[in-house]
């Protein structure tokens, strides 16, 4: 550039999809620039103070052709980009594999590469949070698993780069084993359409999707260091990728991530025992061509994390005093040391996949080993037994998937498949302790059968899946006599959906359809305590009475059924989008932790839940609408309504999400210097008005000196303590993007929960014990190379 040359031109323009409704979301870059950002939710996006000259606008949308155009800027330019349906490859969000993730009749939403960098360094709990329809539920400050529509862990199929995650994740207080920072795109698919991946998904998917490998021969990376105030945590993660040099279309990636943070801290204390170690790694490296491909992937996910100290006593009456005291029982300054209670896990995932294009066939085997190591240690009498685990197992999980996904016509794709998991779960010798969930094999199998057609302005997608589960069952009853035994599940499920376009500004998705899932071992077999949820927990299949195990084939114990019909409604009109987002979700025999009152262990008082079999409703209604101020200021507003109740006995659910509605404020501008942005959100969470009814710890002590069980005859849902009462939280960030020679820094400042507000949150299991943390500050300096 010249001296004299000003660069003050405006490239910008709306993307559509094939029927001309706006895509938000869409990651729209120009090539060797750092310019790129992700469109507007209505379809828009703007780059300002450009220098005359020759540009490479790339743009790319899941489950559309990449779209890429040669621009002459010599003046303001405005495009209207209209992308294609990819009905075979998928390419920027897809799994590696190139089987298809979504479609376009799926009610769905997604956080892009660019969105997800705004988040960086939080777990996946945390990031999912930014999506409408999608909460969570915690154990302290640093467990969070993703809920969606009000249900959550055996209820939700997580697909790790292509890979169905598993873990011990039957407890609540158990997070995903995954490293957000391998993700370029996170999708979550809210209604039962994704049937091709197995029993379980009565909820909804999430997939977590990495880049595609690199196929030239350049060689890039990011580095991200992120510091946070509350914790004193930091982070650390970098990636370097690259081509092989005279080796066409091979690509390689490696990747590590180091996260430290002691203990969390409300404005008013410190939460001891609440710190976390986190050391994650993964590689990978493929060969790709136009017609075929093969990929191996490796990561190793390994944790440490504290839990609350104050959640654990030493008698019925701190219980009950622990329950209401204003400063949890055992706070101590801040320290960086993770003592008992904590949980130290190690996953490790190996995929292995292919596919070979076939005339208008595609064909696709992937297979998957997963090996995951959990231990859970509690605060024991005597120092020996606190030295050893007193939960410990390995979980192996081989998957294999094999499908075939053919073109009938430019308007009719088929996709048929098979999907095999063998699990062998075993505990870990040396603990001295009865197992809390028995050794277990499970052998599970299914088919599917998917038909994806369009007929004018509506596209339709109709399935068909049947599975089996098999398991094999051996652990120790309260008497330490061994049992033994074996069962299985079957069931069809079958869902139909289409997207309508309505009018030019308007377009409907409608989806309806079932699901199911076998109880797992931890339902039926559950025994003891579960230290990290600081809880007694009873499965199924464990007699209340006589506390022996029953045959579950004379119990009344069933799978889970679920009917969920989703309907989503979207208009675009100039500078303003709305979407909406009604759901129904029947859940037959739905499977629950019942409170049923406190009990007595060798390690101390606790409250005792029991698993429960009734069936259940979650009706909702997920809510956003945004307008466009001008060219860089925008206002977003959003609601996410639930009720769910338990229609067997005409009670309420416990630990199910309130009502919230977030309102925030966005300046963002875009030019060949530099990308900014400033935002503020205020995020209100209401009271659950819709809790069961209360029965205090101090009211179950008194009823049990005289000798009284309030629960006996009274089977009604209830909480220890009520409902904490709503909360506002104020959020504020910025950031800066600009180069430095052949690179790209960017600069963050965040701050969350700004006014330092003193709440609890309803679905966090150490509310009984404690406040959530207080204002966190994060500073984000990332490069990308």
């Amino acid at each position: 550039m010249s001296a004299q040359e000003v660069c003050n031109l405006t490239l910008s323009g709306m993307v559509t999809d094939e029927n001309g409704i706006a895509l938000r979301g869409a990651s729209v870059q120009l090539k060797r620039t750092i310019l790129g950002a992700a469109t507007s939710e209505s379809g828009k996006f703007r780059f300002e103070k450009i220098c005359p000259g020759s540009y490479t606008l790339v743009v790319q949308y899941l489950g559309y052709e990449s779209f890429e155009t040669f621009v002459v800027l010599d003046r303001n330019e405005e495009l209207s980009i209209n992308l294609q349906p990819d009905e075979i490859v998928l390419h920027e969000v897809i799994v590696a594999d190139h089987a298809q993730v979504i479609n376009r009749s799926n009610n769905a939403a997604s956080l892009s590469a660019h969105q997800l960098a705004e988040v960086n360094g939080k777990s996946l709990g945390e990031t999912l949070q930014n999506l409408s329809g999608v909460n969570s539920i915690q154990s302290g400050p640093a467990i969070f698993k993703p809920v969606i529509h009000g249900v959550h862990s055996q209820r939700i199929l997580i697909l790790n780069n292509g890979i169905r995650q598993e873990g011990q994740q039957w407890g609540a207080e158990h997070a995903p084993e995954i490293d957000p920072f391998i993700a370029n795109n996170i999708t979550v698919i809210k209604d039962a359409a994704a049937i091709k991946y197995g029993t379980d998904a009565l909820g909804g998917v999430i997939v977590v999707t990495p880049a595609e490998l690199p196929t030239d021969q350049k060689l890039g990376g990011k580095l991200h260091l992120i510091g946070n105030s509350n914790g004193r945590a930091g982070t650390i993660s970098g990636l370097l990728e690259g081509g092989i040099k005279n080796l066409k279309g091979w690509g390689w990636r490696v990747q590590g991530t180091g996260r430290l943070s002691g203990d969390a801290h409300t404005p008013e204390y410190v939460l001891s025992n609440t710190g976390f170690r986190e050391m994650n790694y993964s590689a990978s490296v493929g060969h790709h061509t136009e017609k075929s491909g093969v990929e191996v992937f490796y990561s190793n996910f390994n944790t440490t994390v504290g839990i609350l100290r104050g959640s654990v006593n030493e008698s019925t009456a701190d219980l009950a005093a622990a329950m209401n005291r204003e400063v949890p029982a055992n706070t101590s300054a801040f320290t960086y040391t993770i003592n008992e209670p904590r949980q130290e896990v190690n996953h490790n995932l190996v995929k292995v996949n292919g596919h070979i294009k076939r005339a208008k066939n595609v064909y696709n085997l992937q297979y998957g080993l997963q090996i995951n190591n959990r231990k859970e240690f509690d605060l024991r009498r005597g120092a020996a037994l606190t030295a050893l685990p007193a939960l410990a197992y390995t979980l192996y999980t081989h998957t294999l998937d094999a499908e075939r996904e053919t073109a009938i016509s430019d308007s009719h794709t088929r996709c048929v498949g098979l999907n095999g998991m063998v699990q062998d779960n075993n505990k870990l010798d040396g603990t001295q302790t009865l197992p809390f969930i028995p050794n277990f094999r499970n052998y599970s199998t299914g088919v599917f059968w998917i038909e994806k057609f369009s007929h004018r302005k509506t596209d339709y997608d109709i399935g068909l899946r049947y599975d089996f589960r098999h398991y094999q069952v051996a652990g120790f009853n309260f008497q330490n006599r061994l049992y033994k035994t074996q069962f299985g599940f079957g069931n069809v499920t079958a869902t139909a959906g289409a997207a309508v376009k309505l009018s030019e500004t308007t377009s409907l998705i409608t989806n309806a359809g079932s699901a199911w899932r076998p109880p797992n071992v931890a339902e039926l077999y559950s025994l003891g305590t579960h230290q990290s949820a600081a809880a007694i927990e009873y499965g199924l299949l464990l007699d209340e009475v006589t506390t022996q195990v029953k045959d579950i084939k004379n119990s009344g114990v069933a799978a889970e059924h679920a009917l969920k019909w989703v309907n989503t409604i979207r208009h675009q009109k100039n500078k303003w989008q709305l979407e909406a987002t009604a759901y129904v979700n029947y859940i037959f025999n739905y499977i629950y932790l019942q409170p049923r009152g406190i009990t007595e262990t060798g390690r101390g008082p606790f409250v005792y839940f029991r698993y429960t079999q009734t069936d259940a409703s979650f009706t909702g209604v997920d809510a956003s609408t945004q307008y466009e101020l001008s060219n860089k200021f925008s206002v977003r507003a959003s609601a996410s309504l639930l009720r769910a109740r338990d229609v067997t006995q005409k009670d309420f659910l416990i630990f199910i999400p309130s009502n919230r509605y977030d309102l925030s404020f966005r300046y963002e501008s875009i030019t060949i210097n530099k990308s900014f942005f400033a935002q503020a959100k205020l995020k209100y969470v209401a009271r659950q008005s819709r809790s069961p009814r209360v029965v205090s710890t101090a009211e179950i002590l008194a009823a049990k000196e005289q000798g009284i069980d309030l629960f006996l005859q009274d089977s009604r849902n209830f909480d220890f303590l009520a409902a904490p009462e709503g909360y506002a939280l104020l959020s504020v960030s910025t950031g800066l993007s600009v180069p430095v020679q052949n690179t790209k820094l960017d600069f963050r400042l965040s701050a969350d929960n700004l006014a330092n507000v003193r709440y609890r949150e309803y679905t966090n299991r150490m509310r009984y014990f404690a406040n959530e943390t207080g204002r966190n500050v994060t500073v984000a300096v990332n490069l990308t190379f």
